[in-house]
């Protein structure tokens, strides 16, 4: 028999961007969806929430100020308790170039802005599973 899959509610997202428009509208976006999202301005309000809950997935922008989604990434992945999260990354700046340092640096997806809200949805549901 086949186990059972983690029902979308039980599964926890970190959406961090510093643009609050896309902040919220990505956090509504996922809880009406299922998902539990929390949501943070900034990398360093980010790494608090990691200090203090299990996340299954971090969804990132890649222009933020003081750090970048990449260097984010890698920030992430140093905590034992987070080493093998996925991490998607979302940027205007989908070049190539970006893609390919961005998965160099542990990032496991990326999507261009600006966002289709299904395929970010198929996205989300392949790298929670």
């Amino acid at each position: 028999m086949a186990e059972a899959e983690t029902p979308p509610q039980q599964r926890t997202i970190l959406v961090v961007d510093d643009d609050e428009s896309t902040l919220q509208m990505l956090g509504t976006f996922l809880r009406r969806h299922g998902y539990r999202a929390l949501t943070a301005t900034n990398p360093i309000a980010a790494m608090q929430i990691l200090d203090v809950e299990r996340v299954d997935l971090v969804i990132t922008d890649l222009m933020m100020p003081h750090v970048d989604g990449i260097s984010f990434t890698q920030q992430i992945h140093q905590l034992p308790q987070h080493a093998h999260v996925p991490v998607i990354m979302i940027t205007a700046y989908g070049t190539d170039a970006v893609t390919d340092q961005g998965m160099r640096r542990g990032v496991a997806l990326t999507l261009p802005k600006p966002l289709e809200l299904s395929k970010l949805l198929d996205l989300v549901g392949f790298a929670t599973h």
